[in-house]
């Protein structure tokens, strides 16, 4: 059974977040124009040019159907397209890492390590695999090869699952545009996890977020 919180839009959602700050959220903009973006492209090339063209098509096919999904939630064949995806996917991920391990920048680029943590935060059926490699995404981050806003994701997307607190605030219901700030007591203390990794305050987070799921409805 697919997860309701799976079907966050990872890539597409990332980009809208910040390209549609501008005025209706200006703490995030203006946060953002002072932490410009990590580059995606890698120098040299990727050693494994082929990794990250199967990771570009399996992202793009998780991307795809979740959109669609988005605009149709109560479309049943459209759950179960997007359910079929993800078991093809954590089936392939999980033989990846068993063979080589989790991407690194050197063999499938800056790009190609953040799809694969896309397919990794969707593989909500496997947890044992998303739990055993977060040690790895914690390593990738301290390495420079993986934005903040991914380790922070499956961080609290494991917590979450375990009826945790999370610590960065980066889970929220996409389906019903529940998007509530903490208590006080707690937003501060998410807000000193969020600033220990480099992301904005977790109220500009948000102010995208709405800002986001009103321009996609």
């Amino acid at each position: 059974m697919l997860l309701r919180s799976s079907i966050y839009c990872v890539v597409w959602l990332a980009a809208s977040l910040l390209a549609h700050a501008g005025e209706s959220c200006p703490g995030a903009a203006e946060w953002t124009s002072r932490h410009p973006a990590m580059p995606t492209e890698s120098s040299p090339a990727p050693s494994n040019p082929e990794l990250l063209s199967a990771l570009e098509a399996r992202v793009e096919r998780d991307q795809a159907a979740r959109k669609k999904w988005l605009a149709n939630q109560n479309d049943e064949a459209l759950a179960s397209a997007v359910d079929a995806i993800d078991v093809d996917n954590v089936a392939w991920l999980r033989a990846e890492v068993a063979d080589r391990g989790f991407p690194t920048v050197a063999a499938a680029g800056r790009r190609g390590v953040h799809l694969a943590w896309v397919l990794l935060q969707h593989a909500d059926r496997d947890p044992q695999l998303q739990s055993d490699l977060l040690p790895v995404i914690e390593r990738r981050f301290a390495d420079g090869e993986l934005d903040a806003n991914d380790l922070a994701r499956l961080t609290d997307r494991l917590l979450q699952r375990e009826d945790k607190p999370q610590r960065f605030g980066t889970q929220f219901d996409w389906f019903a545009g529940d998007f509530k700030l903490p208590e006080k007591a707690e937003l501060a203390k998410i807000d000193a996890e969020r600033k220990s990794l480099g992301l904005m305050p977790l109220a500009d987070y948000v102010c995208t977020l709405r800002q986001a799921r009103e321009k996609n409805r």
